[in-house]
C-alpha cells in the first residue's frame, strides 16, 4: 500500500499536469507563471477562474500574449494548451481548470517514475470495481471531480456527466472525491459497488477584483480603505424606479431616504454622516467613468425666511435616470481615501456605476428581461384615525349645506341618520372607511428590455433598449423613460485599444404627487378628509356653474383631490446623454497612456398650470422653464504596472483633468393671469403679469493627481495618492487646495501561520484629505434687470445674500481602521471599520440683521465631525447537499457633532415646518440637523401649564432631537434548494427623530383616535393653572386639541424607530439540463415584493421614513404620498 502526505490527490493532480504538459519542440521564448498570466485575463474579462492551487505551482508557459478580441474562454484554452490542464466552463463567465483525465489502467499498472518518487512505492492491483454518479447540490453531475483511493495513486476523474468508474483493492477502501470549488468528501466503499456522492460548495477563486477610482480594477486585499460592491442583478428582481432604493440595507453606512412623492422621486445618499453644515453631503455619481449630475430638479423648501413655504414637487434627479438591466455592479467608495483621486466633488464618498459591456462569443446574444410591478397602498384606510364622529363642528352633526363647508371632524357620533353633504344631498351618517380605497389607484410599472451582445474581429458591442411605463397610485400621475444604450470594446492592433459608451435617456412625467401644504395636493386633501365624507360625493360635484372650482370646504386652497389631480397640470420632460470615449496606448508592458473625455448633457423642460377658476387663483397660474445642463471632463494620464524581483510590484499613476459646467436657464411665470378662461397657452397671459427669468452659470475645476502602490510579496500594500483642484469658483489666490491620501493592507493570512479556523485575515487603514468650494458667483456683487423707467432697464443688485470674496475652499480630513476575516472553512466572514471625519473651515450662510439689506452671508467658520463604526457579517449557516442558508447582516453608526459655526452663534436655522412650530436646527455641540420646537408652557416642576379656558399655553422652544437616524441595520438571507431561492431582506433604522405635521392636522381638525377623549364632556388637562394651583377647567374637545397644532410641537414629535420587510425575491432558474431543449441558454422567473411590511414603527399614521425634502434639514414631514408596498413577476431569457 502507498503512503503519502494528506494533501496527496492534490500532489498526483500537479505532478500529472508536470508530466502531460507538451512543450513545443524548440522553446525559445521567455516562460512566465501560469498564474499570472490567468491574473491578468481574470482582471480584463472580470472572469471567476476556479483551480486546486498546488496544480499552479511551478508550472510555467511561453510569455503568453492573449488575443483581446476573444473571449475569455478562447484566450484560457490556448493557454491551458501546452501545459496538461483543461478548461471547464461552469456557469457565466466562471471557469474550472481540471487535469486531463487519468486513465485507471494507466495509474493502476504503470506509475510513472514522477509519482514513484513521490509516493515511494507502487500501486497495488484493483479487487472490486466500483462506479458512481458525483453531483452538486442541485442534482446536475459534475464533470472533471478528482476519485482517488485514499492512501493511493489509484484514481480516475469523473466523465460530463459526472460518472466515474475504478478500481479499488477492498470493500475498506476510501474513495476521496475532490473539485475546485466544492468541499472535500472521504467515503468509505463498504459492500457497495455504487458510491453515488453529492459534493457541497467552496469556492476558492483567484482574489477578488473590485472597481476603484478612475474605473480602475484592484484586488480587494490590496485595499486600505472600506468598499463595498453590489452586483447588477440585486437591482433588477426587486426593482424600484429610481436605483438607489435598491441599496437600501445592502450597504454598512448607508444612509438612504427618499421623499414621499411616489416613484418619479429623487432619493438622498449620505455616506458616513453629513459631512457639510449648509452645503452638499450627497457621494459624487460616476458611471462608467463619467461623472454625472445629480442635483434634484425640483423640490419644496421652506427655509428660515419662509420662502418657498407652500407646495411644490420632487422632480427627480440624476441616479433615478438609470436603468438597472444595464448596471452590472455599483461599487460605493465610503471614505476620502476611496474618492481621493476624485478630488473636492468626491469628498463626501462616491458611488461607481460601471454598466454591462459586451462580450466575443459565437453569433449574436440576446438577453430580454421583463418585469411587471403593482403597487398599492400599504394600508387600505387611515390607521390611528376616528371613525366614531363625523364631520362637522363643536360635536353637531351640519343640518345646512353651509354648515358642511369644512374640514372638521369635530361633528356628532355617527348614527347612521341622513345628514346634508356639500352637494346639497342627503346621505347616511356614516364612517367613509373607503376613501383611500376609491381615489388611489393600484400603481403599475412595466418594463420590458432587450440587450444584444456580440464581437467583430476587433470591437465587442453591447446594445440595449428598455421601456419603463409607470402609472402612479395618485390617479393622472405617469412616468415614462427610455433607456438608450451603446457599450463597446475594441483593439486596434497589439497596443491600442478603446472604451466606448454611450446612452440616451427619455423621461416624461406627467403631474408628479405635491407635498408638504394644501395647493394642488391632493395628498393633503385625503389626510383631512373629513370621517362621514366619501370622496366619491367629490369626484361629481368639482364645479360651480360657471365651471369654476367649486370650494367643499371653508378652505380655498385645500383643494378638491379630484380637482387638484385632473385639472391642475404639471408636465416636465428631460432629454439625456451620457457619454465617454476611453482610448489607451499600451507602450510595453508595463507602461500605458490613456484619455479619457466624458460628457453629461440632459435639457429639461418644465410647464405647470393652476387652471383658470381655482379657489384661490381664479385667473390662473403659469409657469414654464427650460433648464440646460452640460458637463465636459477631458482626462489623460500615465499609467504604471510593474513588476520589481519575485516578491516587489508596483503600481502608479499620474493625470490630469479639467472640468467645465455649464447651465442655462429660461423660466416664465404668471400667477392669476390668464385673460381668456381655460386657454392655457403663454400668449394669453396678461403681459404685465409675467416674470421672465434668464441665467447662465459656469464653473470650471483644473486639476492634477497621481497614485503610487507598492506591494510585497502579494501581502503588504501601501499606497498613497494627491490631488490639486484649482476651482473657479474662488478667489486667485484661494482657490487651490492639495489633498493627500495614504493607506496600508497587510493580508495577515499570507504573510503569518494561521490558527486552522481562520482562512483569510487583513487589517487596513487609511487617512486622507478632501476639499470642497461653493457655488458660482458668491464672491461679488452682480445685477439683475427688472422692469424700465422711461423706456429703460432698472439694474438691481440680484440675491438676499452678502457676497464674500475672501471664501477659501472647505477641508475634511478622514482616517480609517479595519480588518476583514473569512473564518470556519469560509462559512463567517467579517468586515469591520471605524473611522473619523472632521471638516473644518465648511461654508456656512449665516443670518445677519436685515437692516444691512441682506438677509445673510458666507463665512468659512463651520466644524463638524462623525465618529462612526461599521460591521457587515456573512455566514453560511446550513450548506447540506440539498439545502443551503446564507445570511448576511450589516451594521452602521455615525456619531455627528456640529463642532461651530459663525463667530459666538451657537445655533443656525435651516428649516421650519409648515405649521409653524417645529424647526430644524443646527446647534453647536450636538448632532447634525436637530428637530426644536415650541414646547408646552411648564412650571419649575415640569407640570403643563394651562389658562382660564383650560388651554395649555405655550413655552419655550426645545430641542427634541436629531433628524437623523444614527443606527442603520441591515438583514438578509438567502435559501436555495435544487435551482429555487427565497431571499428575504429586512432593514431598520434608530435613534432619530421625526416631526409629523400630517400628525398635526389629524388632532386639529378631530381626526386622530387620540381625540376621543373629551368629545362628550371636555378635556381636563393635567397641569396646573398660571398661578400654580392644579388645572380643573374643562375645555371642548375641539379647542382643547385643535389648539396644539401651530403652538405646540411637542405632541407630533416622535421617535423614527423603524424595522421593515423591505424586500422578498422568490426566483426559480431553470437547470441546465432542461435547457437543451429549449430555444434559450438560460432561464430564471422571480416573484418580488418590495415595502411590503412596517414590522415595527413608533410615530403614528405615517411612514417613518416619510420626508418632503431631500436637502440638509432632515426630520419634518407633511401631507405626502401614503406609503406604498410594490409585488410582481420578473423573467429573464437568454439566448
Amino acid at each position: 500500500m502507498l503512503t503519502a502526505s494528506p494533501p496527496l490527490d492534490a500532489q498526483v493532480l500537479a505532478l500529472n499536469a508536470h508530466k502531460n504538459r507538451m512543450l513545443p519542440p524548440e522553446q525559445t521564448t521567455h516562460q512566465v507563471k501560469l498564474l499570472d498570466v490567468l491574473l491578468q485575463l481574470k482582471k480584463f474579462y472580470s472572469a471567476d477562474i476556479l483551480f486546486e492551487e498546488s496544480q499552479m505551482s511551478g508550472i510555467t508557459v511561453p510569455d503568453f500574449v492573449f488575443d483581446k478580441n476573444l473571449s475569455a474562454e478562447k484566450n484560457m484554452e490556448a493557454l491551458l494548451k501546452s501545459t496538461g490542464l483543461v478548461l471547464k466552463k461552469v456557469r457565466k463567465n466562471a471557469y474550472m481548470i481540471l487535469p486531463r483525465r487519468i486513465e485507471t489502467s494507466a495509474i493502476g499498472s504503470r506509475p510513472s517514475a514522477d509519482l514513484q518518487v513521490v509516493a515511494g512505492a507502487r500501486a497495488v492491483a484493483a479487487e472490486i470495481k466500483v462506479s458512481g454518479t458525483v453531483t452538486d447540490n442541485n442534482g446536475e453531475g459534475l464533470p472533471g471531480v478528482n476519485v482517488l483511493v485514499k492512501g493511493t495513486i489509484n484514481g480516475t476523474n469523473t466523465d460530463v456527466n459526472g460518472k466515474y468508474e475504478l478500481d479499488v483493492p477492498s470493500s475498506e477502501s476510501v474513495l476521496v472525491f475532490t473539485s475546485i470549488g466544492f468541499q472535500k468528501q472521504e467515503v468509505a466503499v463498504g459492500q457497495r459497488s455504487v458510491v453515488d456522492v453529492k459534493m457541497a460548495v467552496e469556492t476558492q477563486t483567484l482574489d477578488e477584483v473590485v472597481v476603484t477610482a478612475l474605473g480602475i480594477k484592484k484586488e480587494k486585499k490590496a485595499l486600505g480603505y472600506a468598499i463595498s460592491e453590489v452586483k447588477g442583478e440585486e437591482l433588477t428582481q426587486a426593482r424600484s424606479t429610481n436605483i438607489a432604493n435598491s441599496l437600501v440595507g445592502k450597504v454598512a453606512g448607508l444612509n438612504i431616504s427618499s421623499t414621499a412623492t411616489g416613484p418619479s422621486g429623487s432619493s438622498r445618499i449620505v455616506i458616513r454622516g453629513n459631512g457639510s453644515i449648509s452645503g452638499n453631503n450627497q457621494p459624487l455619481i460616476i458611471v462608467d467613468g463619467i461623472p454625472i449630475n445629480n442635483d434634484n430638479l425640483g423640490s419644496v423648501a421652506i427655509g428660515a425666511n419662509r420662502e418657498g413655504s407652500w407646495t411644490g414637487s420632487d422632480r427627480g434627479d440624476g441616479i433615478s435616470s438609470l436603468n438597472p438591466d444595464e448596471i452590472e455592479s455599483i461599487s460605493v467608495l465610503k471614505g476620502a481615501t476611496a474618492a481621493a483621486l476624485y478630488g473636492s466633488r468626491a469628498s463626501n464618498g462616491a458611488i461607481l456605476v460601471t454598466t454591462k459591456g459586451g462580450k466575443a462569443d459565437k453569433g449574436i446574444g440576446v438577453e430580454v428581461n421583463s418585469n411587471f410591478l403593482a403597487e398599492d397602498l400599504l394600508f387600505k384606510s387611515y390607521k390611528d384615525y376616528q371613525y366614531e364622529y363625523g364631520l362637522g363642528s363643536n360635536g353637531v352633526k351640519p343640518t345646512t349645506v353651509a354648515e358642511t363647508a369644512t374640514r372638521n371632524s369635530w361633528g356628532g357620533r355617527l348614527d347612521g341618520s341622513n345628514s346634508i353633504n356639500y352637494d346639497g344631498v342627503e346621505r347616511p351618517y356614516v364612517a367613509a372607511k373607503d376613501n383611500l380605497r376609491k381615489f388611489y389607484n393600484v400603481g403599475t410599472t412595466f418594463t420590458n428590455s432587450i440587450a444584444l451582445t456580440g464581437a467583430t474581429e476587433k470591437v465587442t458591442y453591447r446594445l440595449s433598449m428598455s421601456d419603463l411605463n409607470n402609472k402612479g397610485v395618485l390617479p393622472n400621475n405617469t412616468l415614462r423613460r427610455n433607456n438608450f444604450a451603446l457599450n463597446t470594446n475594441g483593439n486596434l492592433g497589439k497596443r491600442i485599444s478603446f472604451v466606448a459608451n454611450a446612452k440616451y435617456i427619455i423621461e416624461k412625467n406627467h403631474n408628479r404627487p405635491r407635498v408638504n401644504d394644501s395647493p394642488g395636493n391632493a395628498n393633503f386633501a385625503m389626510y383631512v378628509l373629513p370621517t362621514s365624507l366619501d370622496v366619491d360625493v367629490l369626484k361629481n360635484a368639482q364645479f360651480d356653474a360657471n365651471g369654476n372650482e367649486k370650494v367643499w370646504s371653508d378652505n380655498q386652497y385645500t383643494q378638491n383631490p379630484y380637482f387638484a389631480t385632473e385639472q391642475f397640470q404639471q408636465d416636465d420632460n428631460k432629454k439625456r446623454v451620457i457619454a465617454s470615449f476611453e482610448p489607451k496606448y499600451t507602450i510595453t508592458d508595463w507602461l500605458y497612456l490613456k484619455g479619457r473625455i466624458g460628457f453629461d448633457n440632459f435639457n429639461y423642460r418644465y410647464k405647470s398650470i393652476e387652471p383658470y377658476g381655482t379657489g384661490y387663483v381664479l385667473r390662473g397660474s403659469y409657469t414654464s422653464s427650460l433648464r440646460e445642463f452640460t458637463e465636459t471632463n477631458k482626462e489623460l494620464l500615465v499609467g504604471i504596472n510593474r513588476k520589481m524581483g519575485e516578491k516587489f510590484a508596483f503600481s502608479g499613476l499620474f493625470g490630469g483633468n479639467m472640468m467645465k459646467q455649464v447651465t442655462n436657464l429660461n423660466e416664465v411665470s404668471a400667477n392669476n393671469s390668464f385673460n381668456i378662461p381655460f386657454f392655457y397657452d403663454i400668449s394669453n397671459i396678461d403681459p404685465a403679469a409675467r416674470t421672465v427669468t434668464e441665467a447662465y452659470i459656469e464653473k470650471r475645476i483644473n486639476s492634477v493627481y497621481g497614485s503610487a502602490e507598492f506591494s510585497y510579496n502579494n501581502y503588504l500594500f501601501v499606497t498613497a495618492t494627491a490631488r490639486n483642484d484649482w476651482f473657479s469658483t474662488l478667489a486667485k489666490g484661494k482657490n487651490s487646495i492639495f489633498y493627500p491620501s495614504f493607506g496600508v493592507s497587510f493580508v495577515a493570512s499570507e504573510a503569518l501561520k494561521m490558527p486552522a479556523v481562520i482562512n483569510y485575515l487583513k487589517f487596513r487603514g487609511s487617512w486622507a484629505q478632501a476639499g470642497g468650494d461653493t457655488d458660482p458667483y458668491n464672491l461679488s456683487l452682480y445685477y439683475s434687470l427688472s422692469g424700465a423707467h422711461l423706456g429703460s432697464a432698472l439694474a438691481q443688485i440680484n440675491g438676499t445674500r452678502v457676497p464674500n470674496s475672501g471664501l477659501q475652499p472647505l477641508t475634511s480630513t478622514v482616517s480609517e481602521l479595519g480588518l476583514e476575516a473569512k473564518l470556519f472553512n469560509n462559512l463567517l466572514n467579517v468586515d469591520f471599520a471605524v473611522y473619523d471625519r472632521k471638516t473644518t473651515d465648511d461654508i456656512v450662510s449665516a443670518t445677519i440683521s436685515q437692516t444691512s439689506g441682506y438677509t445673510s452671508a458666507l463665512f468659512n467658520v463651520g466644524a463638524i465631525r462623525n465618529r462612526g463604526i461599521e460591521l457587515l457579517l456573512g455566514a453560511t449557516i446550513v450548506n447540506s447537499k440539498k439545502f443551503t442558508w446564507d445570511a448576511s447582516f450589516n451594521m452602521g453608526y455615525n456619531d455627528s457633532e456640529v463642532l461651530s459655526l459663525y463667530g459666538d452663534l451657537q445655533t443656525l436655522r435651516v428649516d421650519q415646518s409648515r405649521p409653524g412650530s417645529a424647526f430644524i436646527h443646527q446647534d453647536v455641540g450636538k448632532p447634525y440637523s436637530q428637530i426644536k420646537g415650541y414646547d408646552f408652557k411648564r412650571d419649575a416642576s415640569g407640570n403643563i401649564v394651562y389658562n382660564s379656558q383650560g388651554l395649555a399655553m405655550a413655552g419655550d422652544i426645545k430641542t427634541f432631537g436629531s433628524g437623523v437616524s444614527p443606527y442603520t441595520l441591515g438583514l438578509n438571507n438567502t435559501f436555495n434548494y435544487k435551482g429555487i431561492s427565497l431571499s428575504v431582506l429586512v432593514d431598520g433604522k434608530f435613534g432619530g427623530y421625526i416631526y409629523s405635521g400630517t400628525n398635526a392636522l389629524a388632532y386639529r381638525f378631530g381626526l386622530h383616535e387620540a381625540t376621543l377623549v373629551g368629545r362628550e364632556g371636555g378635556v381636563t388637562g393635567e397641569g396646573v393653572t398660571e398661578s400654580g394651583e392644579p388645572n380643573t377647567a374643562k375645555a371642548p374637545a375641539q379647542a382643547y386639541y385643535s389648539n396644539w397644532y401651530s403652538a405646540i410641537a411637542t405632541p407630533f414629535v416622535h421617535k423614527s424607530d423603524f424595522i421593515k420587510l423591505r424586500q422578498i425575491i422568490f426566483q426559480y432558474s431553470i437547470p441546465s439540463r432542461f435547457l437543451g431543449k429549449m430555444p434559450f441558454k438560460g432561464a430564471s422567473v422571480s416573484i418580488v415584493g418590495r415595502n411590503l411590511a412596517v414590522l415595527m414603527k413608533k410615530v403614528p399614521v405615517i411612514d417613518p421614513e416619510a420626508t418632503y425634502n431631500n436637502g440638509n434639514a432632515q426630520g419634518v414631514e407633511f401631507a405626502g404620498t401614503p406609503p406604498t408596498r410594490s409585488y410582481g413577476v420578473n423573467l429573464n431569457l437568454k439566448f
